[in-house]
């Protein structure tokens, strides 16, 4: 056997044992990431540079209380006719979309002495936001359709519509980190109430408030 032989020998014993080494590497890292996965690690997690790895940020700190504010919370009047303004003393922070969604769990909760609810309690709020124009949308829960049912009348719908309205849109609920509440648009489950339900009211464009439906109360010089 020659030199030439002796070199050809070697090197497909080399290439053999290399090829064997890279099995057997390749079928541990395997085990690896299946352990990995199996015990709920992200086996890619320790392959990214540390400053690649996204960062959990902190969690939002609670806004802090600003003190109660006079609230005017907009009721039915007895007589069925007009809203009746009740003041009501709340506690504010500086988001106004904190602030209007204690003022809609409170109209929910219903007036005190004197008054009639314009909100049912049964009536659910899926969701609230505030737009960067002033406009606060309110996203009801399919509920608001059996409510709906029980407003016969394009007055009793007004009262609900203005009371929720001119409810939120007072400046006693506005906070210096969101823009001023100008108009409400109301939806049910993300669609506009008429794309469900006949209401006398024409509900597809937001609502701007309107102070001719409020009885003059004493009470009344808290809006502003």
């Amino acid at each position: 056997m020659n030199r030439a032989d002796r070199r050809g020998i070697l090197k497909t014993f080399l290439l053999s044992l290399w090829g064997m080494a890279t099995m057997v590497l390749l079928f541990v890292v395997i085990l690896l990431v299946m352990e990995m996965m199996r015990q709920g690690q992200d086996p890619l997690r320790t392959l990214r540079p540390a400053s690649a790895q996204p960062a959990t940020p902190p969690p939002a700190p609670p806004l802090p209380a600003l003190g109660t504010r006079d609230v005017l919370l907009y009721f039915a009047a007895k007589n069925g006719h007009a809203l009746r303004p009740e003041r009501r003393e709340m506690e504010v922070s500086d988001s106004s979309h904190e602030n209007c969604l204690r003022a809609l769990e409170a109209l929910a909760q219903g007036p005190g002495e004197e008054g009639v609810p314009v909100m049912p309690g049964e009536l659910k709020v899926r969701a609230l936001y505030l737009l960067e124009d002033g406009e606060m949308v309110i996203d009801f829960s399919r509920r608001a359709g059996t409510v709906q049912r029980r407003m016969r009348s394009v007055g009793i719908e007004a009262l609900f519509v203005y009371g929720v309205v001119n409810t939120l849109t007072q400046s006693a609920l506005q906070g210096s980190k969101d823009p001023t509440v100008r108009r409400v648009r109301f939806l049910i489950d993300g669609l506009p109430p008429q794309d469900s339900l006949p209401w006398h009211i024409d509900l597809r464009e937001p609502i701007a408030p309107d102070q001719s439906w409020a009885e003059q109360t004493p009470d009344s010089g808290a809006h502003g």
